[in-house]
């Protein structure tokens, strides 16, 4: 009975079956099926004998003792057993994938079980059937394997994949994705690829890429774009697309290449290059700048400052800011806006480790003591310059909206590598400009001194002319009033001019002086008198006076001049209320101590200081001041000639001059004369003066006829007898003629023909026993390069006036 219906529950008959062999047989012997019925307990009570000689491979007798689980791979047994109560519990249909094994294994094959609950007698069985589904299983789980191994391809790998369908949603994202943009795959899963990769430009190419290869126009495209990151960072990559389908899905792949670190290359190279095709026309000010620009560019920093230190105090000495941090400051647009905080704290870890320093999260705002005005600094990378092993400068580029990293540090330190090399070639060029510029400054003045030198004879000649003319005219008991107010006003402008001469023959160095021994303390005490009057009653006067052996070997009506000229200066600085403050100190300035390039001399120095609270000097002339002629001051108010012929009288006493000046501050002169030594002193024997004019013949030799006249009648009217030569030759016939009668001649230096000194010698072969007297207008180095042995003694110098003359020809003739 069972057998029947079991029979019939596998939908057999015992009926035979005709075949074409014409053989009788049941059809579950035909079919390459495995059919089996289990009891409750999982006990083997019917099956096909396909089951049993191909899979189980036991006897009809070991099939009814076996159990069922037997045959099943151990690793699935759970499951079939969890399945078997399952269908026997509930009584429903269930169909499961299991391996079972081969003739009691180790060989296994894959079959797909397909059972029921089927009641008979008050007891419950399974019944099923069973199709071998190992080659279909092995296809799916190679095709799994190939899925998992691409997967694993996309998940282990750097560059960036996603995978949309046709109309652009995303159905794939791999890790590299989310590192590059901020999204992660459950973010970005079914949204348009345009949101997680979304271009900074609107209108982008990306999207047009995308349908290119959709509609099949291209197979590929690609393409450089920048897209904004989830965070709000842009991010420069290349883009590729291409056609994408699998067994799931049709669309497109899409890959993204990071072009960050390319991209920073080519800025810097490009920044390079615009900067050496540039740097001549920019200040090094307006570089530096640029080159924080730069800085926020490559790390996609919001504000960036670099700081100069200050080696003598430790700090910071200037600050140059970016064009955003002043614009977030509300700073004024001067590039050395120094920042209203003490940046120190952001700047040490770098000042002393000599290497970048990171800092991504500071506490609060990372310093207390910030101005209100000033944006808060939440990271920052702080990198050193250096030079010749110090740290001469940080940058620092902060708020970046992602952490700083060491590529940011490689990148911002190869950027200040590079800029900080043209900034010392600017400098070295700067330097080496401003050394041919102060070489062409003293070679014009040294010029100048030349030309003042030499136009000095001519120009005192005429001076002299006019003087002398003007001076006998006035001698004169019956002029008019308003003749003499003439002369007088002629005289008074003659002097004037011959001032200005004096002044340009200081300027040059070539001035005559009567150098002495002089202590500078009682030389300035004595000037104070009259210094006090020149400035005025609202300015104050102070002297600070050297506590050490000051002593100069200087003419003190040199030391006199110089004063003079500063103080008078200082005094149209101040428009006459202020103070000037006069301090002498004895200094010494070692070899080490200045350059070259600065011209100035090793050695013991007196330095004179000549300080103003005037309005000081503006940078646009300060390489001009000791240019003769050159002044500031308002038509008919100056000469121009004060400080050159300071200039002058320092040059010309082997000292030196500096100065320095802020416009509104005020202006300082510093005046560096050699300290005595004894070796310096070369003075010369003074006569005494004789007043018997009687009786005394004088030889006047002059080549201007004016010039000649002028002495002659002077000499004459003072009770002199006179002889005249307009030239050595005929000099030298009087002298032939009036031998041993002569007492003094009073030649010129510079004649055609014979110069003054060889005349005298030839006179002297002539008529011995009488003086010389030379006179001259040219400069004493001039008159010493003829033959003169003491220009600063035997000469008069030209213009003189009718009082000095007499008085030299009566020093002359005293001499002993």
């Amino acid at each position: 009975m069972l057998e029947n219906s079991t029979n019939a529950m596998f939908g057999f008959s015992n009926s035979d079956i005709s075949v074409s062999s014409g053989h009788t047989s049941h059809l579950d012997e035909v079919l390459p099926q495995s059919m089996y019925m289990v009891d409750a307990d999982g006990r083997m009570v019917r099956w096909s004998p396909w089951f049993r000689d191909r899979i189980a491979g036991f006897s009809d007798a070991e099939m009814a003792s076996t159990d069922f689980l037997e045959l099943i791979h151990p690793e699935d047994r759970a499951l079939v057993r969890q399945r078997m109560r399952k269908i026997l519990d509930q009584g429903v249909q269930d169909s499961l994938e299991v391996r079972i094994f081969l003739k009691g294994g180790p060989a296994f094959r894959w079959f797909l079980l397909m059972a029921n609950r089927y009641e008979y007698a008050g007891h419950y069985f399974i019944t099923g059937t069973g199709i071998d589904i190992t080659r279909l299983k092995n296809a799916g789980m190679a095709m799994t394997l190939g899925e998992q191994r691409y997967r694993s391809m996309f998940e282990q790998a750097d560059v960036p994949v996603f995978i949309t369908d046709t109309d652009g949603a995303l159905v794939y994202v791999s890790p590299a994705f989310e590192k590059i943009t901020g999204y992660s795959f459950s973010e970005c899963e079914g949204r348009p690829f345009t949101e997680c990769c979304k271009e900074i430009e609107p209108g982008g190419a990306s999207l047009s890429m995308f349908s290119d290869v959709i509609s099949n126009d291209f197979n590929c495209r690609a393409g450089e774009i920048t897209i904004l990151k989830k965070d709000g960072s842009s991010c420069y990559v290349e883009l590729k697309f291409q056609r994408y389908h699998d067994n799931r899905t049709a669309g497109a792949i899409g890959v993204l290449c990071d072009l960050s670190q390319r991209k920073r290359f080519e800025l810097l190279t490009e920044f390079r290059l615009e900067l050496l095709q540039y740097a001549d026309k920019m200040s090094i000010d307006e570089i530096m700048q640029k080159m924080l620009d730069k800085a926020e560019k490559l790390t996609d920093s919001l504000a960036s400052f670099i700081c100069f230190l200050s080696h003598e105090s430790g700090g910071v000495s200037d600050c140059i800011l970016s064009s955003s941090f002043r614009d977030r400051m509300g700073a004024t647009s001067r590039s050395g806006e120094q920042l209203p905080f003490d940046v120190m704290p952001f700047l040490n870890d770098a000042v002393k480790s000599g290497r970048a320093s990171i800092v991504n999260g500071y506490p609060e705002q990372g310093h207390s003591d910030v101005s209100f005005d000033h944006p808060a600094i939440f990271s920052s990378l702080a990198v050193p310059i250096i030079e010749r092993g110090n740290v001469v400068a940080v940058l620092l580029v902060s708020n970046k909206r992602t952490p700083y990293t060491d590529n940011d540090a490689h990148w911002v330190g190869t950027l200040t590598d590079l800029v900080w090399e043209i900034v010392l070639q600017k400098r070295a060029a700067q330097a080496e400009i401003n050394h041919q510029s102060v070489l062409l400054q003293i070679q014009k003045m040294e010029l100048v001194g030349q030309l003042a030198g030499g136009i000095a004879h001519d120009f005192n000649n005429m001076l002299g002319v006019i003087l002398g003319n003007a001076e006998l005219a006035l001698s004169s008991d019956d002029l008019e009033a308003s003749v003499e107010e003439n002369l007088q006003e002629i005289y008074r402008a003659a002097e004037r001019s011959a001032e200005m001469i004096s002044q340009l023959l200081a300027f040059a160095r070539k001035q005559t002086a009567m150098p002495k021994l002089v202590h500078i303390n009682e030389v300035v005490q004595d000037s104070l008198p009259i210094l006090q009057r020149v400035a005025g009653e609202k300015i104050e006067i102070e002297l600070r006076p050297c506590g050490d052996d000051c002593r100069l070997h200087i003419d003190p009506s040199q030391i006199d001049q110089i004063l003079m000229n500063l103080c008078l200066n200082a005094r149209d600085a101040m428009n006459g209320t202020g103070k000037i403050v006069i301090e002498v100190k004895r200094i010494n300035i070692a070899p080490s101590q200045y350059s070259s390039g600065d011209f100035r001399l090793p050695g013991d120095f007196i330095m004179l200081s000549v300080t103003d609270t005037g309005q000081g000097i503006a940078d646009i002339h300060k390489s001009h001041i000791f240019e003769p002629f050159f002044t500031t001051k308002a038509q008919g108010k100056g000469t121009g000639l004060g400080l050159s012929s300071v200039y002058g009288i320092v040059k010309q006493n082997r000292g030196f001059v500096d100065f320095e000046s802020n416009v509104g501050v005020g202006t300082t002169f510093h005046i560096y004369l050699p300290l005595y030594k004894k070796h310096d002193v070369s003075g010369a024997d003074n006569g005494t003066v004789s007043s018997n004019n009687e009786q005394t013949t004088i030889l006047v030799v002059e080549d201007e006829p004016e010039i000649l006249n002028l002495c002659q009648v002077m000499l004459q009217k003072s009770g002199f007898k006179v002889y005249a030569a307009n030239s050595p030759s005929e000099a030298i016939v009087i002298a032939e003629e009036n031998s041993g009668k002569i007492d003094l001649v009073l030649t010129d230096v510079v004649m055609p023909g014979m110069n003054g000194v060889d005349l005298a010698s030839k006179l002297l072969t002539i008529s011995p026993g009488f003086r010389v007297l030379f006179m001259s207008g040219y400069p004493a180095d001039v008159i010493a390069s003829h033959g003169v042995d003491n220009p600063l003694v035997n000469v008069i110098r030209k213009p003189f006036t009718f009082k000095a003359l007499v008085e030299k020809v009566q020093e002359s003739l005293a001499v002993e």
